[in-house]
């Protein structure tokens, strides 16, 4: 190599160099204090909402925060918004991407039990106000899934009892092969028929019970397969429509208000009765 060359080269190491030093200035001056002096007024923020949580007054106060964010600063709250998100935005006012990252970072320090001077090491424990955001919306995510989820297996066992009334085809198990065929009375809803398909017929050479897990599996099948139909008869519409009615809050809250009934006339006729007994 050149002596030039190597003078060149040195040279831009050097400036390099310099250049690290300042980025490590920056980071150490700027980033890392601006970081120290942002979660010391979260911390504040934390103990502001403390105050009016414990406040007797707090849906006053909380209310009064609504009007005057919506009125003075034309910031919209919706019905369903928490009162840490109210409470944040009250303070950061015009950010509200700020508001709402701030809002989930308290939100995790209060379902961790974090007192407001713990917050400034919980956050850097967690490794700072993006990686909370980021693991939140994993979190979300994944409920969000989990119920939907959950809701289509609902809805399919659902569908598939509905079906019931109309099936595809009926068979009988021959006396001699019951006891084959395990109860699965409290594990599943269902049976699996192992067939063989044989010169467009169906040969059943096994019953057998399933398990959750096993359910689960089958419940998602079906599920992926009605949603994959481009059209469903007028009969399966109804059946839908009825899954969908069974499985929802509504139709839940008045099958339990009906149990409920039932119970308390059941205790009631129990509890007329009881004289009568004591006569005899």
């Amino acid at each position: 190599m050149k002596q030039s060359e190597k003078v060149v080269i040195e040279q831009v190491l050097c400036e390099g160099n310099v250049l690290a030093e300042k980025q490590a200035d920056f980071n150490e001056n700027f980033i890392i204090k601006a970081n120290d002096v942002l979660y010391s007024l979260l911390a504040d923020l934390m103990a502001f909402a403390d105050m009016v949580m414990v406040s007797p007054y707090k849906h006053s106060i909380l209310s009064k925060m609504r009007e005057v964010l919506s009125k003075k600063y034309k910031i919209k709250t919706q019905r369903n918004s928490s009162d840490i998100l109210i409470l944040v935005k009250y303070v950061v006012r015009t950010n509200r991407k700020n508001a709402h990252v701030y809002a989930r970072v308290l939100d995790l320090a209060y379902k961790s039990d974090v007192m407001p001077n713990e917050l400034p090491d919980f956050i850097r424990e967690n490794g700072g106000i993006d990686r909370i955001r980021e693991s939140n919306v994993c979190i979300e995510a994944s409920a969000k899934k989990k119920t939907r989820d959950e809701f289509s297996i609902k809805f399919i066992k659902a569908l598939l009892n509905e079906k019931v009334a109309s099936p595809i085809t009926e068979l009988s198990i021959p006396a001699e092969w019951r006891s084959q065929v395990h109860d699965s009375k409290g594990v599943s809803d269902f049976f699996y028929p192992i067939c063989a398909n044989v010169l467009g017929g169906y040969k059943v050479v096994g019953v057998i019970p399933m398990d959750l897990d096993f359910e689960k599996q089958i419940l998602e099948r079906v599920f992926v397969d009605l949603n994959s139909k481009s059209a469903v008869s007028d009969l399966e519409k109804t059946q839908i429509d009825r899954a969908k009615e069974i499985i929802s809050p509504e139709y839940q809250l008045k099958i339990q208000e009906q149990r409920e009934r039932a119970a308390q006339d059941h205790r009631a006729k129990k509890q007329s009765a009881q004289p009568l007994a004591l006569a005899t």
